[in-house]
C-alpha cells in the first residue's frame, strides 16, 4: 500500500455494537496508515445520526452490507446519501461479496467484493490524489449506462503480519463497548474445510491463490495485538474468532509458550472435530485456555456427511470431545435443528449425542438457508426451500426450511439450553413440542445470552450494561472473520 495525501475523513456506518468486525477494524487500520481520520458510527447509538453524519462531513463512507442484512444496510444507504450529497458510498462485506448486484443500489456508488484492505486503500488514494478510483480491484460500480461492470479480484493478502495495525478504537469511541470485558480477536484468514453451510468454500473458489486461502498471523504479531488492547481497555477474557484456531499445532506450542507470561488471561477458540489432537489440546491447556468449540451440527451421521459436507463419524465426534474433556477445558458445540432429512426423533437423539459428549455449553440454531452457501442451494433442489427464497434474520427460526415436523423442531429450538444439563424433564417437554405455542416460547431465548454470558465468564452487571445497548446476542450479522 503506497502511502497518499493525509486528512481524507472516512466513515463507517453499521447498526449495532454487537455488530464489532474485526475485519473492518483492519480496513480501517490500513487507511489509517494512508493518514484517512475515521469514526464509526452505530445508528442505534447515535442521538442525531444526520446531525452527526453532516458534522463529520466524510469523503469516503464504508458501508458494511452483510448476509442477513441487505434490506438494513439499503436503509443506512438511503440515509447517508441524504446526509452526505457529495461523498463516496460504497458497500462492503459478506452480501456485498456474493452478490455484488447490491450495487446498483441508487444510493450507493460502488461495492468491494472479497477481502477490502487493498481495494479501500485504492479508492482513498485515488480520492485523495483527485484520480479516478473505480480502476480499483476487486470493486464493482455501476457504468454510464447503469450496468455494473466488476474489476477483478486481487489475491488474497498472504501475509498478515504485512497488515497495517488494525484500528480497534473504531468501535471503543462507543464507552459500553470498550469496557466489555470480554473482547475478540483473531490470528488466522480462512479454513480448510468444505462444510456446505458456510461461505469459506465459496470465497475460496472466487480468488485467484487459493492454495494461500487459510494464513495466518505470527505468535508475536497475534499477542501483540492483545497486549495493546489489554493496556488501554478493560479485559478479563479473550476469545479468538478465527474458524479454526488450532489448524497448526506448531504454532500453537510456540503461542502456548508465550501467552502466559506475556497475556496471562483466559481465551476460548473453535476447533473441529479432525483438528481435536491430543497435541493441539494439551498446548491449548498449556497456554491457560478455558473452553474449544466444536461442530457437532447432528448426531445422523449421513445428514452430516451427504447434507452438510462434514466427513465425520460420531465415534470421531466422541474421540474429540474426550481429548477436549482430558484436557481440562470446557466443551462447547454447535449444533442445528431442522436440517432437511431430519425429522423431530433426529433433534432429540442429536440432544442426547450431546448429553453423551459431556458437552458444558451448547450452541444451537434451527438451520437456516443462508443465502449463497451450497446449503441453501441444495435444499432449493430438493424442494426444501421454495425458489428465491432470502433471509433477511439469522435468528429467525420462522425463516428455516420447509421439512417434516417443522413445528415440533422449532419448538425444541427453544427448549434445547435448558433441556441440555436437565434430562429428567424430557417426559414432560416431549409432549408440548406439536402444540401451536407460537411467540409464547420467546422468552426462553433468554438461555441464549445465559449461555453465551457462562461460555466467557462475563459477570452479570457487565452483561445486563452491555446487553442494554445490543439486545439479543442472535442479532448479530457481521460475524465473519475475512469480511466486514
Amino acid at each position: 500500500m503506497s502511502a497518499a495525501a493525509p486528512g481524507l475523513r472516512v466513515a463507517y456506518l453499521q447498526d449495532n455494537g454487537i455488530d464489532e468486525s474485526l475485519a473492518l477494524t483492519e480496513v480501517a487500520g490500513g487507511l489509517a496508515a494512508l493518514g484517512a481520520d475515521n469514526r464509526l458510527f452505530l445508528t442505534d447509538e447515535e442521538p442525531d445520526l444526520d446531525a452527526a453524519l453532516t458534522k463529520f462531513d466524510p469523503a469516503l463512507v464504508l458501508l458494511p452490507n452483510a448476509v442477513g442484512g441487505r434490506q438494513a444496510a439499503a436503509r443506512r444507504a438511503a440515509r447517508a446519501r441524504w446526509a452526505l450529497p457529495r461523498a463516496t458510498l460504497l458497500y462492503l462485506g459478506t452480501e456485498a461479496t456474493f452478490d455484488p448486484s447490491v450495487g446498483l443500489d441508487p444510493h450507493v456508488d460502488g461495492v468491494i467484493v472479497g477481502e477490502a484492505e487493498g481495494p479501500a486503500a485504492e479508492v482513498y488514494a485515488a480520492l485523495a490524489a483527485g484520480t479516478d478510483w473505480r480502476g480499483a480491484a476487486g470493486l464493482a460500480s455501476r457504468d454510464r449506462e447503469g450496468s455494473l461492470r466488476q474489476n477483478p479480484l486481487p489475491p488474497v493478502l498472504t501475509d498478515l503480519d504485512a497488515l497495517p495495525w488494525p484500528q480497534r478504537s473504531l468501535y471503543y469511541r462507543y464507552p459500553f463497548i470498550a469496557r466489555f470485558p470480554t473482547k475478540k480477536f483473531n490470528t488466522s484468514r480462512g479454513c480448510v474445510h468444505d462444510c456446505s453451510f458456510c461461505w469459506n468454500p465459496k470465497l475460496r473458489g472466487m480468488v485467484s491463490n487459493p492454495e494461500a486461502f487459510t494464513r495466518r498471523k505470527s505468535v508475536e504479531r497475534a499477542i501483540a495485538e492483545v497486549e495493546a488492547v489489554k493496556a488501554a481497555h478493560p479485559l478479563t477474557h479473550v476469545h479468538f474468532a478465527d474458524d479454526l484456531f488450532t489448524v497448526q499445532p506448531a504454532w500453537l506450542e510456540r503461542f502456548a509458550e508465550a501467552w502466559p507470561c506475556r497475556v496471562g488471561l483466559p481465551f476460548t477458540c473453535s476447533s473441529s472435530i479432525e483438528l481435536v489432537s491430543r497435541r493441539s489440546m494439551a498446548a491449548l491447556a498449556k497456554a491457560g485456555c478455558k473452553g474449544v468449540a466444536i461442530g457437532v451440527e447432528t448426531a445422523n451421521e449421513q445428514v452430516r456427511e451427504r447434507i452438510l459436507r462434514k466427513t465425520v463419524s460420531n465415534a470421531e465426534v466422541e474421540e474429540a470431545a474426550r481429548r477436549v474433556k482430558d484436557a481440562g477445558l470446557e466443551l462447547t458445540v454447535y449444533a442445528m435443528i431442522g436440517v432437511p432429512g431430519e425429522g423431530i426423533d433426529d433433534a432429540w437423539n442429536t440432544l442426547r449425542f450431546l448429553r453423551r459428549l459431556g458437552a458444558d455449553h451448547a450452541r444451537v440454531m434451527v438451520a437456516l438457508p443462508v443465502p449463497h452457501t451450497d446449503f441453501a442451494e441444495g435444499a432449493a433442489a430438493r424442494g426444501a426451500l421454495p425458489a428465491g427464497a432470502q433471509v433477511e434474520d439469522l435468528s429467525d427460526p420462522s425463516e428455516a426450511f420447509a421439512i417434516d415436523d417443522a413445528r415440533a423442531q422449532r419448538n425444541l429450538y427453544y427448549f434445547f439450553r435448558p433441556l441440555l444439563r436437565r434430562p429428567h424433564l424430557d417426559p414432560l417437554v416431549r409432549p408440548l413440542l406439536d402444540l401451536p405455542w407460537g411467540r409464547s416460547l420467546a422468552p426462553l431465548k433468554a438461555f441464549v445470552a445465559l449461555e453465551e454470558r457462562r461460555i466467557a465468564g462475563i459477570g452479570w452487571v457487565d452483561g445486563l450494561r452491555y446487553w442494554r445497548h445490543t439486545g439479543d446476542p442472535r442479532k448479530r450479522t457481521t460475524n465473519y472473520v475475512t469480511l466486514p
